[in-house]
């Protein structure tokens, strides 16, 4: 785990902008060796004040889990950042749809890779479901692997998410050597045990006719639809207290290339915490270190 412990900073503060700089500071202060980052969020700071700030803190950056792509492009080039990560969630799910996106995937790939940025796949359970008409046998996540070209898209594999899915990401690692350069670090208790379960947004919060939304579009929750929100992810625990094999997991990881485990978390309620993000956020650290 020599370089290679980071962290997500959505995990302290959420997609929240304020806030960054205190949470840089305190990754710092535990030992991260480094962090993704969520957009082109700098709290305020230039970019200039931004690259120097986490020089100053020692801290890496490898990847931007992107949120608009062109300015998170500008802040890529900025801090050398090999990887913009992205969601990927089709539907409909058929076969022909799927390779089209991964065509697009390719496309755009090959754009970034001018930049001298690699496109990274990353996932929660939904690109784990069947594809139309080939349940039971092909994933979704499979034809992204198959119909991506390695040179301009890798993956970043959550192996939480995945866990709640109900697959090994182990096998997955080791049978698609060189894929995973980047790896999330989540701690599952139990897989899902029908579709609400893997939903990253259950529709019970927000079909249900409470979700109201700005003029811009961005959903408006109230304190009740945020805590339901919050306890859909209550799977989500301390490392090593729910069913990955983290030792495995890690050995294989190694074993292919992965250059970052991203700690990120969603829950922070559980046994050993005290209920707050700094305490889960040292939690996890201390875990991985001592893999």
């Amino acid at each position: 785990m020599k370089e290679k412990v980071f962290a997500q900073v959505y995990s302290m503060i959420r997609t929240f902008p304020e806030g960054l700089v205190d949470a840089l500071h305190y990754f710092s202060e535990v030992g991260y060796d480094g962090v993704e980052l969520v957009g082109n969020n700098t709290d305020g700071l230039s970019i200039e004040e931004f690259v120097k700030l986490l020089q100053e803190l020692n801290l890496k950056v490898y990847s931007i889990h992107s949120v608009n792509e062109k300015d998170d492009i500008v802040l890529a080039k900025a801090l050398g950042v090999q990887y913009l990560a992205a969601s990927f969630s089709p539907d409909p799910i058929t076969r022909e749809d799927i390779i089209k996106e991964c065509e697009a995937l390719n496309k755009k790939g090959e754009a970034l890779a001018k930049e001298g940025i690699k496109v990274c796949i990353h996932n929660h359970a939904d690109e784990f479901r069947f594809v139309k008409g080939e349940e039971g046998q092909t994933r979704i996540y499979d034809l992204l692997l198959e119909h991506t070209d390695p040179r301009y898209v890798g993956f970043e594999l959550d192996v939480g998410w995945a866990a709640r899915a109900g697959v090994d990401s182990i096998r997955y690692i080791k049978n698609n050597p060189g894929r995973f350069p980047l790896i999330h670090v989540k701690e599952c208790c139990q897989a899902g045990q029908c579709p609400e379960d893997m939903e990253h947004f259950p529709k019970r919060i927000f079909n249900d006719g409470r979700l109201k939304k700005t003029e811009d579009g961005v959903p408006i929750l109230t304190e009740e639809m945020e805590h339901e929100l919050y306890e859909s992810r209550n799977w989500n625990r301390g490392l090593g207290t729910g069913i990955i094999d983290w030792k495995a997991l890690t050995e294989a990881g190694d074993a292919q290339g992965c250059i970052a485990y991203i700690n990120e978390r969603e829950y922070y309620h559980y046994n050993g915490s005290d209920g707050t993000n700094r305490s889960c956020v040292k939690l996890d650290y201390d875990y991985l270190r001592s893999l």
